[in-house]
């Protein structure tokens, strides 16, 4: 009996530490940014500034580069129920009322100086927590992820894709029962936090995740990276705790095992942009500031499961067992006829469709399933329909698979 759970997700950005994944509430963990000499998408003294002072032109890069901030992980997103935005660019201006609106009307509201724009630096080495429960209570079943285990799933073959999976050693070609790969599409382990066994990954991990790297162009004709554009990506969290041939999945203790996988959906031809608004000086004077990023967006999907004995009553035990029985198992056409009809050149098989009357398109292998269907060739009786041998045994397939009783 399957049901569809009911999740809470949070997700929380860290800027780099050393040591790696501290909290950085603690006195001993440190910053471990990247100098903006070393950033190639920084302006720094070997690139030519413009008239804004705030980009500049550098030969290494076709985009235009931007001064550098550093900001800490708190800094530099908003968090939403379910979803945050990692900041990668931001345009900041003071704004202040114009004292000359009034009675006799405003042409201009608020009167705009001291433009800034600046990328964040070092964002790639970022790290996204994510941390998530699940429960069914019909099923009896809640979890939350530190009780769970969960994959990322690498979907493609990009260069950045086959780079990742083969420079990590848990790339496995399946959540379950998978094999060691070092090969895209692979599902790799997410990094834990050593006191509460959280999920985390940094960000360059989800964007090779994607295929994708900030420095890419945002979309055709932008001119623009998606480092300054932003961009919008889903992440799906399916949950599951059954597998194909071993039913409900359980653990050392008997308990259900729930499992997961992270899969990234990412939309970069939709940029992405929230704007804030920092008073100085209530209600005359403002910051305003325009933050480009990464939007995140989590989106639950999967079913839980549980054995159910009035489920296998309906379906196995009732008095129309037979029926349900018909609906699981599809029986073929007597496949009797097929050496037969293999054996003829194409303009026959053409002629037998034309005399029963059949359509005469489709694959040489879809015309003669259709004769089968139809009865196979006259000289065979097609007037009982195929059965099992007594030798034959059923198999359960996975779903979405079609089941064939054959001689």
């Amino acid at each position: 009996m399957y049901r569809s759970p009911t999740v809470s997700t949070r997700m929380s950005l860290q800027q780099p530490t050393d040591p790696k994944s501290c909290s950085p509430k603690d006195p001993n963990c440190h910053d471990s940014f990247k100098r903006v000499a070393d950033l190639p998408y920084c302006c720094t003294p070997a690139c030519t500034y413009k008239a804004d002072n705030s980009s500049c032109s550098c030969p290494w890069r076709r985009f235009t580069n931007y001064k550098c901030q550093y900001v800490d992980g708190v800094g530099g997103t908003q968090i939403y129920p379910n979803d945050i935005v990692i900041n990668t660019f931001r345009h900041e201006y003071t704004q202040e009322l114009n004292a000359s609106c009034g009675q006799e009307g405003c042409s201009k509201l608020w009167i705009t100086s001291g433009a800034q724009d600046r990328f964040m630096a070092d964002v790639e080495d970022f790290t996204l927590l994510v941390d998530h429960a699940v429960q069914n209570q019909e099923l009896g079943i809640a979890r939350t992820s530190r009780e769970m285990e969960g994959w990322l799933l690498v979907n493609g073959t990009h260069e950045l894709q086959q780079q990742l999976c083969s420079s990590t050693n848990t790339s496995m070609t399946a959540p379950f029962y998978g094999e060691r790969t070092t090969k895209a599409p692979c599902y790799l382990k997410p990094n834990s936090t050593d006191k509460d066994g959280l999920d985390y990954f940094t960000v360059r991990t989800l964007m090779m995740a994607m295929g994708l790297t900030l420095e890419g162009e945002s979309y055709e004709g932008s001119g623009h990276s998606l480092r300054y554009e932003g961009l919008t990506v889903t992440l799906k969290i399916h949950y599951f705790d059954t597998w194909p041939w071993h039913g409900v999945l359980r653990d050392g203790n008997g308990r259900t095992k729930v499992l997961y996988v992270y899969s990234l959906v990412p939309l970069k031809d939709n940029p992405y942009k929230v704007s804030d608004l920092i008073y100085s000086k209530y209600p005359e004077e403002r910051i305003r500031r325009d933050m480009h990023g990464i939007y995140l967006s989590a989106m639950p999907e999967g079913e839980l499961g549980i054995f159910d004995a009035q489920t296998l009553l309906l379906t196995y035990f009732l008095k129309q067992r037979n029926y349900y029985k018909e609906m699981l198992i599809h029986v073929s056409a007597d496949f009797s006829d097929v050496r037969d009809l293999e054996a003829k050149t194409d303009e026959e098989i053409q002629e037998i469709l034309k005399e029963k009357g059949l359509p005469r398109t489709g694959s040489r292998v879809q015309q003669i399933l259709s004769i089968l269907d139809a009865g196979g060739l006259s000289h065979h009786n097609h007037s009982e329909p195929a059965r099992l041998s007594t030798g034959g045994g059923a198999r359960l397939l996975e779903a979405g698979e079609s089941q064939m009783r054959l001689r």
